[in-house]
């Protein structure tokens, strides 16, 4: 059985990438199909029993796996193009604090832009996910810092709080942290990689 990988691909790559493969296959020749989309999976159902066949699904976590076998139908003109719904809109979003301070040029407004920035941001109905601090920004998280309170408010609320360890070594602060929880780049980088938004005030 043929296996068509389209994991990391949006419509319409996993729909021509199975029309040129169903195309190529023998009659009554069965293949698999697996995506990490739960749109595309949809899609790619539709797309198949338009062309005759019922399609098997089966979900694993995040990947969904479609077995089908090759339609009777000719499919060349067929437009895959046709089945693609888009994703639905994603209205997450994550907070990235690079610095102690908000913005460029002086020192002490920075501190008070910042300061005035998390006491909006907690008080936002739609909170962000996460918010992340790396370089001068882990200092945000200091327990003399005037934006911890906020930032435990925030967490309080269910955003988790996330702090670049390396970071947090270099300014050797390891033990005046009042909030949050110790990461890494790993972490952080799928952090960024899966957020619908990211917000870097």
């Amino acid at each position: 059985m043929k296996t068509i990988d389209t994991k990391g691909f949006s419509c319409p790559k996993p729909l021509i990438m199975l029309k040129t493969a169903l195309m190529e296959a023998g009659e009554g020749e069965k293949l698999r199909v697996i995506t990490d989309n739960e749109t595309s999976m949809k899609n790619l159902v539709t797309f198949l029993r338009d062309q005759g066949v019922e399609p098997e699904v089966k979900t694993s976590g995040k990947v969904h796996t479609i077995v089908t076998e090759k339609p009777e139908k000719n499919m060349t003109e067929v437009r895959p193009e046709k089945y693609c719904e888009p994703d639905p809109v994603r209205n997450d979003y994550v907070v990235c604090l690079k610095s102690d301070l908000m913005g460029t040029g002086d020192p002490e407004l920075g501190k008070v832009l910042i300061e005035s920035f998390m006491d909006h941001l907690k008080l936002q109905e739609h909170l962000p996910t996460h918010v992340i601090l790396y370089n001068s920004g882990v200092k945000l998280a200091m327990k003399v810092s005037p934006v911890c309170s906020s930032l435990s408010e925030l967490e309080e609320r269910g955003t988790r709080i996330m702090l670049c360890g390396t970071c947090v070594d270099h300014f050797g602060i390891q033990y005046d942290i009042g909030v949050g929880m110790i990461s890494n780049m790993v972490s952080i980088t799928e952090r960024l990689i899966h957020a619908g938004r990211v917000i870097y005030p």
